[in-house]
């Protein structure tokens, strides 16, 4: 493990604790639930952690922040007026991970681990094809809802480019106010109930051609172990890994062998604000 990784895994015991505490279901998913499976822990260039909670579950999740030791952070649209996302991240507000797509952004920008809500996409057993728009839809609001992020400092040098930046930006603000777009996606989401549901699967997931799946592959879960902890998998991780990745015990070539966040500013040992105002950003 990484010292980025390390800080992540501690993250995602605070999370399990809370979890455990409150009697919620969860589980490791996407490449967290093949490195647990193919590595026990990590994948060797993985730089995040994803976990998903049925909707309820993740419902109740997100309302415990009074029970989080500090210095952790359950964020939503929510509990902090600047992020996007329709899904939670637990941030560790004392360390710094500022995405390039975020820079500009006056959120709480701690080291995180992903928490998405697994919903309810079918009442019936269908193709996962059939879900591909209905996903990629939800991913083109998160992008609209990303524009309001391009709020920038008008500087000397680069005012050709910030200024009409932040005329998008306030635009968007604007036609977003009080997070109206995150209500309307949560709405559309959460349209069939998970209980009720034959497929079920995370509408933020990366493959929107593979997310539906299902419910019997989560169920109650299975256990496994992550960097020495005990966590929880999809009952069938099998067959699930087998969905989303085909043959999943299968190393991919060297040169994709990399991590997919990257940042304009990282420190494990200061907070976002500190260091935000040192360095600038």
């Amino acid at each position: 493990m990484n010292e980025l990784q390390k800080c992540q895994l501690e993250i995602l015991k605070e999370f399990i604790r809370i979890c455990k505490e409150n009697n919620l279901q969860y589980y490791l998913v996407g490449g967290t639930c093949l490195g647990a499976v193919r590595h026990k822990g990590f994948i060797p260039w993985d730089d995040d952690i994803d976990v998903a909670m049925p909707r309820k579950d993740y419902d109740k999740f997100i309302t415990l922040q009074d029970q989080m030791k500090k210095p952790y952070f359950i964020q939503t649209y929510k509990s902090d007026k600047n992020y996007i996302y329709n899904f939670a991240k637990v941030r560790d507000s004392s360390t710094t991970f500022v995405e390039n797509f975020f820079a500009c952004s006056q959120m709480n920008h701690g080291v995180w681990i992903d928490v998405f809500p697994l919903d309810g996409m079918s009442l019936e057993v269908k193709s996962p094809l059939e879900f591909t728009k209905k996903v990629r839809w939800t991913w083109h609001q998160v992008w609209l809802m990303y524009l309001p992020s391009l709020k920038r400092k008008v500087r000397w040098k680069t005012c050709w480019k910030d200024i009409p930046l932040n005329f998008v930006a306030y635009l968007f603000s604007f036609l977003n106010f009080n997070h109206y777009r995150n209500r309307k996606v949560d709405k559309r989401v959460t349209r069939i109930k998970y209980e009720e549901a034959k497929l079920v699967g995370n509408f933020f997931g990366n493959n929107a051609k593979k997310e539906a799946m299902p419910k019997e592959i989560f169920e109650e879960g299975t256990i496994g172990t992550f960097e020495g902890v005990e966590v929880i998998l999809p009952k069938d991780y099998d067959k699930y890994l087998t969905l989303l990745f085909s043959d999943y015990m299968k190393y991919p070539p060297k040169e994709q062998q990399v991590g997919h966040h990257h940042n304009k500013g990282l420190s494990l040992t200061e907070d976002y604000i500190t260091y935000s105002k040192k360095h600038g950003l």
